[in-house]
């Protein structure tokens, strides 16, 4: 019921012109710029749920937009049950759900010891979806194997509290993404022709799957350790 309100809302605020024209309902949801007319989003009537954000606060931020201009210095949050990048507006405190179309790349500096996290918009087809959707995708490595993380955040219509619902994707080389579990036999099973090599690899090395972290540290070893254009 939650979520249906504030997309319902968004979707309201999606209808609202630049100029002079009425806004209708959730508050004012009037376009707005930036100070430097790059950054562009919607208002919302009042913060969002913290349970909502994937981070604990706000990040500075490097934006990359779609027309290869790039954006730094503003904080940001990606919310994962609106599947949206928050901007915080300095000055006012204003939080802005940014127009993701205009948006190809956002890295995201903590300030804290887990450094960076990239995220990128790519198109997936998730087994829920009718057809292939852009979505903000965290990296979380890069190579001849390449993963990545939706960090969704779920309700539950019970208790109306929030959860991770997080979803893997893996690519190998330059073909489509798909899904994936933090399960050797899941990543086995991605490699495709690489299934031997991969499972003699893994075995060698005494590694474990059992985890997002521990899919990460498999990946980038097999990419250092296996030739993947053969």
């Amino acid at each position: 019921m939650i979520k249906s309100v504030l997309i319902l809302c968004l979707v309201f605020s999606l209808s609202v012109r630049l100029m002079g024209q009425q806004s209708y309902g959730c508050e004012n949801k009037a376009l707005t710029k930036s100070l430097e007319e790059k950054l562009l989003g919607y208002a919302v009537g009042q913060p969002l749920d913290e349970k909502q954000f994937f981070s604990d606060d706000w990040s500075e931020a490097i934006v990359t937009l779609a027309d290869g201009r790039i954006i730094t210095g503003e904080l940001l949050r990606y919310n994962g049950f609106l599947e949206k990048f928050i901007w915080l507006k300095k000055g006012t405190n204003q939080q802005i759900i940014l127009n993701d179309e205009l948006v190809v790349r956002v890295d995201l500096n903590s300030g804290k010891s887990t450094g960076t996290s990239n995220f990128e918009r790519i198109k997936v087809k998730r087994w829920y979806d009718t057809d292939s959707v852009f979505v903000f995708l965290e990296v979380l490595t890069e190579g001849p194997v390449s993963l990545y993380a939706e960090r969704k955040i779920a309700d539950s219509q019970s208790s109306n509290e929030y959860f991770s619902d997080y979803l893997l994707y893996i690519k190998i080389n330059n073909n489509p993404l798909s899904a994936i579990k933090p399960r050797k036999r899941d990543l086995l099973a991605a490699l495709g022709t690489y299934k031997d090599e991969g499972k003699l690899a893994l075995k060698k090395a005494k590694l474990s799957i059992s985890k997002e972290s521990d899919l990460i540290r498999a990946i980038k070893y097999l990419n250092k350790t296996i030739d993947f254009k053969k």
